[in-house]
């Protein structure tokens, strides 16, 4: 059975878990969370990752480490607390061999651990497929999310930045040290540009921007 890190920032889980699979014979180890993250995984023989998707602030993204992961020849497990299944999606698009929740029981997170170490599947086929068109879908709208963004000039982006952190169209006028009759005509452009009918659908789309973590928004 291939040996086992732990990638977690809590180090109760991460110490629970590497407790339980040493018991099963298993050789697991824990991995310090940093920036060398990927260094220190190098000096082990390839095996299985389980990774955490929130590594904390002082640790890159887990889904920025699953492709240098498999790239040296690691499989990647994802073993997380997030909910967000467009980022689980994106994990198994980049080649993780599945997921599980931390808010199963210990004994369903240790049995799905033990199944991946022992190169069983953990994920059907059929939920593979799922969560790969859900993560093409998600692209698919993050690129019509920049086509549309992109015809905003720099000034009119900044202007919806503003509308969509609460701010009124006086208070952008006095920021800029424009008129309110600029503003006003900037954000009727906007309008125009993302072909919306109001401020509101405006400040939706640059929420979603903010969402999928495009540049500005």
């Amino acid at each position: 059975m291939t040996g086992v890190l732990v990638v977690d920032d809590h180090p109760l889980i991460s110490t629970a878990l590497v407790v339980a699979l040493t018991a099963q014979g298993i050789d697991a180890r824990r991995i310090p969370v940093d920036d060398s993250i990927l260094r220190a995984v190098g000096r082990h023989e390839p095996g299985l990752v389980l990774l955490d998707l929130d590594l904390g602030e002082n640790a890159p993204s887990g889904l920025r480490l699953i492709e240098p992961l498999r790239a040296g020849g690691w499989a990647v497990l994802i073993v997380t607390a997030c909910r967000d299944r467009t980022s689980i999606a994106e994990a198994v698009a980049l080649g993780a061999l599945g997921w599980v929740s931390k808010a199963e029981s210990f004994e369903r997170l240790l049995a799905v651990i033990v199944d991946a170490a022992a190169g069983r599947e953990v994920l059907s086929r059929a939920a593979r497929a799922e969560l790969i068109l859900l993560h093409q879908a998600f692209q698919d709208e993050r690129r019509l999310l920049v086509q549309r963004l992109g015809r905003l000039s720099a000034r009119e982006r900044q202007v919806l930045d503003r509308l969509a952190a609460g701010r009124s169209a006086a208070a952008v006028a006095a920021e800029f040290t424009v008129s309110l009759a600029t503003v006003r005509a900037q954000i009727r452009s906007i309008l125009t540009k993302l072909d919306v009918r109001s401020q509101l659908a405006a400040v939706a789309i640059a929420h979603e921007a903010q969402q999928a973590g495009l540049p500005q928004f």
